[in-house]
């Protein structure tokens, strides 16, 4: 009964050793890395279009950062548009042209406009159209090579 006893409490001391260990790991969050582009800020700027009434010219302004360790080439940006917005496009391509090195850990200032057909409508209503640009479609580059440790 004793020999008993003794296994009972000796089992019941190693669970309770075992999830200590499991409840006492942890990460620092500081330690996390993220790699990858993101983007810190974005501006939209609207505006009239001198030459014509009917037509708003938004401009956007964002920040991308490469979070990586390495450089990467962003070749084009597109902004990503809601459907109702895309039909009052003057230009469908609204595509912009970037060919430009963004160092690793470093950061990349980005601007681009398109205009809108807002014919017809006052202030508020191209207000009320909600132009928003929150997401990016990003064409890039990366070069690597073969890891050359062992040559």
């Amino acid at each position: 009964m004793k020999n008993q006893k003794h296994s009972m409490i000796l089992i019941f001391l190693l669970m309770i050793l075992a999830l200590s260990g499991c409840i006492s790991y942890s990460v620092k969050t500081d330690e996390i890395v993220e790699d990858g582009l993101i983007i810190n800020s974005i501006s939209i700027g609207l505006g009239g279009s001198e030459e014509d009434e009917g037509i708003t010219v938004v401009t956007y302004n964002f920040n991308l950062r490469n979070r990586t360790n390495k450089s990467i080439v962003i070749k084009a940006v597109e902004p990503i548009l809601s459907k109702d917005i895309q039909e009052r496009l003057i230009d469908r391509d609204i595509k912009l042209d970037i060919n430009k090195k963004v160092d690793g850990d470093t950061s990349e200032a980005l601007t681009g406009t398109f205009r809108l057909d807002t014919e017809g409508l006052d202030k508020e209503g191209i207000i009320e159209l909600n132009i928003n640009v929150k997401e990016f479609n990003i064409a890039m580059e990366q070069v690597i090579g073969m890891n050359e440790v062992n040559h």
